[in-house]
This record gives C-alpha cells, structure tokens and sequence, in this order.
C-alpha cells in the first residue's frame, strides 16, 4: 500500500515538473536571483517601483496577447494599436483645459474597442488568418496614428500623470499621493488587467475563448458562436492595450505613432515564455505576466551584466530561446507520456 502510495506521489510530483508553467517558474526565480545579484539596489524601495514601471506595459500587453492567442488567433497590430492610442490621447488633450482629459479617455477607449472589432470581424466573421489580418490592420492602425501625430508631441493635461505617478499630481489629497510608495499607477493598473481578466474568466465567455482555441470546429458544432467569441477575444485585447496606453501617455507625456512597434513581437515571445501554446486553448493567461517578467529580466541583466552593445542582442536572443525552449520541450514531454 505505501508503495502504492509512494509510487503516486513520485508520479505526480513529475507531473508537475512536466508541465509548461512550472518550467517558466523557475525560469523566472531564476532570472530575478540573477538580476538581484548585478543590481545593488535592486530591493531599495525606487528600484522596486522603477522596476515595475519599466515590466507594466509589456505585462499588459502579453495578457491581452494571450488572450487572443488562447483563442486560436494572433495580434500582430498590438504595437500599432498602442501607437494609435497614445496619438489619440495626446491629440485630443489640452493641458490648459482639464476636462479634455475625460474627452480624451472616452475617445481612445473607443478608438481601442474599434480596432479590437475590426481585428475581430476579420478574423471571426470572415474567417481570414489572423496573421493576415492583423498584418493588415497594424499598417491601418499606424496610417491613421501617422495622420494623427506625424512626429512625436502633443498636449496633455496636468492630472493625467496620476498613470503614472500620483504624487506628482497636485490637489490630489495627501492620501492618494502616498499611496504611490505602495502600490505604484503602474501596478495598479495590471492588478486592475488582472482582476478583469478574473471576472471574464468565471463567465462562459472564458471558458468559449479557451473551447474555440482548443477545436473551433467542435466548439461550433457544440453550439458555440465560435465568430462572436474570436471577436469578444480581440475586444478583450484591445482594453489591455489600452490600459498600457494610458501609462505610456502619462509616464512620457507624448504621442508617438512608432513607438509601440517594437512591443508586438516581444508580447508574442512573453506569451510562449510563459507557457502558452501559440496553437491555443492551452495556457494560464496570467502566466503570460510570468513571461512578460522573464523577458524583462533578460534586458535588466543583459544591461547589468555591462555586456558590450555588439553582443547585447545576440545574448538577448540566446536567453529568449533558452527560455521558450523549456516550457516547450515541457510540453512535448508531457504529450510523449
């Protein structure tokens, strides 16, 4: 019986071991070991809230990633899509008028719910590959940025630094400015992705995202509006997007149409980091968090670590792969046995 027994736990124990997320766990206490050695400070309280600062938008954005990948689709206009937003807020602001600010959430909330329809109508109503639509759509998106903001500016007002840091926001009560030593805009606003998250997951609406990216022909034969899903996946990305908007906005000041290019491709990789199946239905959407830090840490160490600029990228991209490479060899594993 003991036997039995013991035999039990050693199989669940490699269970665990074998699973994708558990890889990027120890992936993650291993890169914040790495980067606590290289940087003195790195537990000083201004190091931890520039730290979190510096992770936020590219947490937010590899969530909102997950989500529509989790779904069976892939956002490649993410970047562009934050562009826009930051275009949009700093377009329609004034800083000598503080009520333009309110004007200016209402307009890029809604600029952020179009661009996630249009993702949406294309990939699950008309049934084109993500890649080519989103592709498309990202060209669009930094079109109409570009008409917006041709060059980096634009105007903002003066409580729209509250993203970004509360304190610096004066007539704001004594209260709510020291909050910014404990739970910084930055954090607070993936709490709030999170939290979101959280709810979309306890309706049916999560569980469709996960049926759809698991078999989208079955999910439809089993009554699922498998379109309507794929597009309320797309949507779901598009308010991550836009919270990452609101911190960029308020941490520069600025509009800029190419600054979230970048940011695309470096989700995508947060996303598999993480443990996510990019072929979906598979994953923790909160583990792509796991894989936005696991990526961040790898630019804190690269820069820590004072490895010559020649060298920087390729390090770069040697660590990425080793960390992709885990979860997915994990993965394979798991589905041998």
């Amino acid at each position: 019986m003991r036997k039995v027994e013991a035999l039990s736990g050693t199989s669940l124990l490699k269970g665990a071991f074998l699973k994708p997320e558990t890889s990027s766990l120890l992936i993650l206490v291993a890169m914040f070991i790495i980067t606590a050695v290289l940087q003195e400070n790195f537990f000083e309280a201004r190091s931890i809230i520039r730290n979190i600062n510096a992770f936020a938008p590219l947490i937010l954005l590899a969530m909102g990633q997950a989500v529509v990948i989790v779904s069976g689709g892939l956002d490649l206009s993410q970047g562009t899509a934050l562009s826009l937003l930051t275009c949009v807020l700093t377009t329609v602001m004034r800083t000598d008028n503080p009520v333009t600010g309110v004007y200016a959430l209402f307009a890029a909330f809604a600029v952020a719910l179009l661009t996630g329809v249009i993702n949406g109508i294309g990939i699950g109503y008309l049934r084109i590959p993500p890649v080519i639509v989103t592709f498309a759509t990202s060209y669009l998106w930094l079109g109409w940025a570009l008409f917006l903001r041709p060059t980096p500016g634009g105007e903002t007002v003066d409580w729209f630094r509250v993203f970004y840091r509360m304190r610096s926001v004066e007539g704001l009560p004594a209260f709510i400015r020291s909050l910014d030593y404990f739970v910084p805009p930055s954090l607070f606003l993936v709490l709030v992705g999170c939290f979101l998250w959280f709810l979309i997951s306890k309706t049916r609406t999560g569980r469709y995202i996960y049926a759809v990216g698991s078999n989208a022909e079955s999910a439809y034969y089993s009554g699922i509006d498998t379109a309507r899903t794929q597009l309320l996946a797309c949507v779901i990305n598009a308010i991550f997007i836009f919270l990452a908007a609101l911190f960029f906005v308020a941490q520069n000041q600025t509009g800029d149409a190419r600054m979230g290019g970048p940011l695309t491709l470096r989700s995508v990789a947060a996303v598999v980091v993480g443990g996510i199946a990019l072929s979906g239905g598979k994953g923790s959407i909160y583990f792509a968090l796991v894989g936005a830090l696991i990526l961040s840490f790898v630019s804190k160490i690269i820069f820590f670590a004072n490895i010559p600029n020649a060298y920087q990228t390729l390090v770069s991209g040697i660590i990425v792969i080793a960390a992709i490479a885990g979860p997915a060899y994990m993965t394979i594993t798991k589905e041998e046995r």
